[in-house]
């Protein structure tokens, strides 16, 4: 089976690029700036933009991890295909 630069699942390697930053910033980049705002300006309102950004970012990553990795469910899918 050749390597066509895609997954399983279609996503090309430059989506996992762009997955792999998107997920960094949203689950630590944006949240910590959202807290330290909250916590140094008594802005209230970040860690309500926090943790949905968070949760964003933390289930982006979660993706990543399983699109990325050689599970056998993927090795199994991607013979299927």
């Amino acid at each position: 089976m050749a390597d066509t630069g895609t997954f399983f699942h279609h996503a090309s390697i430059a989506a996992f690029r762009r997955m792999k930053v998107i997920f960094q910033v949203c689950a630590f980049a944006v949240p910590l700036t959202l807290v330290a705002l909250a916590v140094t300006r008594g802005w209230g309102a970040a860690w309500l933009l926090a943790v949905p950004i968070h949760i964003a970012g933390v289930l982006a990553e979660r993706w990543f991890f399983f699109a990325q990795a050689r599970h056998p469910q993927n090795l199994y899918y991607q013979v299927v295909s």
